[in-house]
Formats: C-alpha cells, structure tokens, sequence
C-alpha cells in the first residue's frame, strides 16, 4: 500500500492532469464560481500524513449542532480542501453551481477537511495521521462532471439529468454495483441510492480518477475493496451526489459514524 500511496503522492506534487479528463475538464465553466485545485483521496490523506501538521480552527466560534435548516447562527462554513482538523458542530457546504442548494451536515470530533470531510487510520492521533494508514474514509458532496466508462472511455455528464449520473454510475469502469439501484426519498428530495465496490483495475486503461466534480474535482480510485456508498438526489432535476466511502479493513464503527453524518444531511434551498 505505501508504494500505491507514494505514486499518489508523486502525481498530485506534480499536479499533472490525467489525459482521459482533459476535455472534460474544460466543460462547464462559464457557470463556475471559483477555481481551486483538488487531487484524489489517496493523495490527500498522504500528504495529510507525511509532516503536514493539522490546525485547529481557533479564529471563528466553534460550530453547533443545527437543529432546523434556518438556524444558521449554529452553522459554520465548510472550509475546504485545507487539511486542518474541524471542530465537533454543524458544516454548511456550498456547490460551485449557484442553482445548486447549499448542504449541512453535523460532524464529531476527529475529522479533518479536504474537499469533503476524510478521517484515516491515525488521523486522530495529536491531529497527525499514520504514515502508512491501512485504512481511509470519506463524505463528498457533488455535482458531478464526469464518470469513467469501461473500455477506457468517459460519461460526460455536465448538465444532465439525475437518471444519467445513475446510468453512469452502474456502467463505471472497475467497480461493480453490489446493492441497487434503488428508488427512495432522502434528504427530503427524491433520490436513488445504489451502492459500488471497487474491483481489480483494468491495465490496458490510465484511468487514476473514478469520477470529477465541478471546477475538476478528482476523485481517485482507493482501492480493491473499497466501497462507494451513493445517492443521486433530484434538485429541480438537476442531480446531487452524495458520496460516501470507506477502504476495505476500514473498522465497522467508524463506517457507523460516517453513516450518521450521512443521516445528518440537509439539503437548504437558496433563498
């Protein structure tokens, strides 16, 4: 695992882009609002557990569970891919698209910001991670770009419909669906859940990343084993990814806890 994490390592400090993407990188933004650079979990997590020290946040009030979607004063923004530790309390996270409701969510104690909030092996320790975690988990929020296809291809997906990102989902490349898809209401929206475990990867294909969000948000495969829990929520039929993972090995009790974040979700319309 640390020869896989190290290459991780190597290609987000060199931040070159993966080729299958680059078209698909380009797309979309005119109706972006701001631009920020985003490698994949692995990377992250690595570059979290290798000297970078996590900071508490010790210049805005701690946050507060919020018990109703209009009590922002107990809601603090998410702070982004900035790999500092986040207090106990209520998050609220904003979409690239302006269309796009804002999110909150209610974290506990130990969890540390990247584009989502992440928790590995270690990372609870003094605010330093493991260097060599044998374990990693994640909540993502996103609007989703594109997916990688098998046959080496990409499903473009900017502006379509929740029913594509689904389609997309069950045909991605080295993942297999292993519950769903599956018609409910979460989050008080319409939804479809279905949950992917990822496979061998295939070697004739230089897919690194499984999926990008808006502004190229890449979310890099993390391994055989790995599961990716999903829910494609409808917002004025546009689609919201909820994405939820968690490596194999990872202990059963930190999946719980990130299922009750998952729980805590609310979906705030814009005003």
């Amino acid at each position: 695992m640390l020869e896989r994490l190290d290459a991780f390592r190597e290609e987000a400090e060199l931040r070159t882009p993966v080729p299958a993407f680059e078209v698909i990188e380009q797309r979309g933004r005119s109706r972006r609002r701001r631009r920020q650079t985003v490698i994949g979990a692995v990377a992250a997590s690595v570059i979290a557990t290798t000297g970078f020290a996590f900071v508490a946040h010790d210049d805005a009030a701690s946050p507060q569970p919020a018990k109703d979607p209009d009590d922002s004063s107990l809601v603090t923004p998410y702070p982004g891919n900035l790999g500092t530790s986040l207090d106990k309390g209520t998050y609220e996270f904003e979409l690239a698209d302006p269309s796009l409701p804002t999110v909150r969510f209610t974290l506990p104690e130990g969890w540390s910001s990247w584009i989502g909030p992440n928790l590995f092996e270690g990372s609870r320790d003094d605010g330093v991670g493991a260097h060599d975690p044998d374990w990693y988990l994640s909540l993502l929020i996103l609007d989703v770009q594109s997916i990688a296809r098998r046959g080496c291809r990409t499903s473009d997906l900017d502006g379509a419909d929740p029913a594509a990102v689904v389609r997309a989902l069950t045909e991605a490349a080295d993942v297999r669906v292993t519950s769903g898809p599956h018609r409910i209401v979460r989050f008080g929206r319409p939804a479809t859940h279905l949950r992917l475990e990822e496979q061998s990867r295939s070697p004739e294909c230089l897919h690194d990343v499984l999926l990008f969000g808006a502004e190229g948000a890449g979310i890099s495969y993390l391994g055989r084993g790995t599961t990716y829990d999903a829910w494609v929520a409808e917002v004025d039929d546009q689609p919201l990814l909820v994405w939820a993972s968690w490596t194999r090995g990872t202990p059963q009790a930190e999946v719980d806890g990130l299922l009750r974040i998952v729980d805590s979700i609310q979906v705030v319309d814009p005003k």
